[in-house]
This record gives C-alpha cells, sequence and structure tokens, in this order.
C-alpha cells in the first residue's frame, strides 16, 4: 500500500490520523534554531511502543529501532548552518535520511524548494506532517530513497544529512550518491553533520580524492537533560568549484 505521505492531496488530519493508528497520541513540540520557531511531532509515549518492538522481537519478528524520530545535536548544528549561509541563486535541496525534516524544513522556510527524502516510510510520514504543521508544504516534496541503492536522475545543489555516518557499510554509497546528484554548479555543495565520534573513514578517504572538504567541530552544550557533544560539520565541494 502507498505510504499515504507520499499523495499529493493528503490533508493534515489524514497524516495524522496515520501516525495516531500507529503510535498513538502524537504532540508538537517547539524547536528554535536561530530565529525559527519549528512544531515537530513527538510520538507522546515512545516508551510504550519500543516495548511492542520487543514484544515482536522475540516473537522472530525484524524490528527497526526508531531512530529518525530523535532531534540529534547535530541536526540543529546544521539547520543553524543552513540559516544563515548564503545559497546560490534559486538553490534545490535534498536531505537524506531526513527522519523528521528539521534541517529541509529550515531550508524551506528561507524559501528554497527542499526534496525530504528517506528510506523508511515512518519517517516519511512525519516529515511530511511537520511540513504541513509548519506551512512549508508548497516549497516540500517527501520522497522515498535510500542512498545506497536509489538512482534519482535529478543533480541537486545541495545534498544535507546528518549522522548518515553511522554505518561501515554505507559510507561508500553514500559518496557515490553524492558524487553522482551533486550539482556541478558554481557554490553546490553536500552539507553534513555527524558526531565527531563517527569516524567515517572510508567516506573520507574517497572524498578528499575529488571534493574540497571543509570540517568544523562544533561543541553543543544541549539542555540539561543532554550530554555534551562535539558535532563535526563538513562541507564537501569541488575543488575547483570553489
Amino acid at each position: 500500500m502507498k505510504n499515504i505521505a507520499l499523495k499529493e492531496d493528503v490533508t493534515f488530519d489524514e497524516l495524522l490520523a496515520a501516525a495516531r493508528n500507529k503510535f498513538g497520541a502524537i504532540k508538537f513540540e517547539s524547536v528554535k534554531v536561530g530565529g525559527v520557531e519549528l512544531e515537530i511531532a513527538q510520538v507522546v509515549d515512545m516508551p510504550a511502543y519500543l516495548d511492542r518492538l520487543v514484544d515482536r522481537a522475540r516473537g522472530g519478528k525484524k524490528v527497526d529501532l526508531p531512530l529518525w524520530a530523535k532531534v540529534w545535536p547535530s541536526c540543529l548544528v546544521l539547520g543553524m548552518f543552513i540559516l544563515k549561509f548564503k545559497p546560490v541563486d534559486n538553490a534545490s535541496f535534498i536531505e537524506l535520511g531526513a527522519g523528521g525534516g528539521v534541517c529541509g524544513l529550515l531550508a524551506a522556510s528561507r524559501g528554497y524548494n527542499v526534496i525530504l527524502s528517506d528510506f523508511d516510510d515512518d519517517a516519511l510520514l512525519f516529515s511530511r506532517l511537520n511540513a504541513v504543521r509548519n506551512n512549508l508544504d508548497d516549497n516540500i516534496s517527501v520522497r522515498n530513497v535510500d542512498f545506497c541503492d536509489t538512482d534519482l536522475n535529478e543533480t541537486y545543489n545541495y545534498i544535507i544529512g546528518c549522522e548518515l555516518l553511522y554505518q561501515e557499510s554505507v559510507q561508500l554509497p553514500l559518496f557515490k550518491f553524492i558524487k553522482k546528484h551533486l550539482s556541478a554548479d558554481k557554490g553546490s555543495e553536500a552539507l553534513l553533520a555527524t558526531d565527531k565520534k563517527r569516524v567515517g573513514k572510508t567516506f573520507f578517504e574517497e572524498a578528499k580524492k575529488e571534493y574540497r572538504l571543509m570540517r568544523q567541530d562544533v561543541p553543543f552544550a544541549g539542555n540539561e537533560t543532554e550530554r555534551k557533544s562535539m558535532v563535526s560539520l563538513i562541507r564537501m565541494g569541488a575543488k575547483n568549484n570553489a
């Protein structure tokens, strides 16, 4: 059955009903980045949902933890950069592994056209729900994209993503996706953010051969419930295209 998030004419009430049907009560939490405030959908009782997943796993069924539901520190760091930097004229954006789509929503809040992409149907549902909730749906489209095997016949000025280097097995496919889908237009870049502890050796070894890499480590204090961390912000553009 087609994911309701991919329907062109879906309503907010339909999206919210689909989210509630699977996850129970949904709330919208304020996420402030720079001068922009977003309302981001969250599962009210995530522990109860995780307990159901554990029960399924005990029954021998494959389960995937909803890591897409968390607003990671790297999302906030990259989001702040997206609000401040100057993109090329008429820039196009695609967010990979978008989860709730925070970074893409921030780009859309500046008036740019953005594709929020993920391979997880639930992430796509929450991305679209957040886009509609924040009145950004006119600038956003949602697409099912697995950068490990999806081939799009398009290029983009900015390929953005957070915590994409979480597994060794995805690093080379991520590099190949960026190489094929990053526009050759001057100023185009891949903009990535990740916890500094994620080494990403394979990805960076390939990237530095063909691209100009800039890496900035940004301390993230978070709130009283979060540990301090260091986020690496990576800008990746053609060497002859500064």
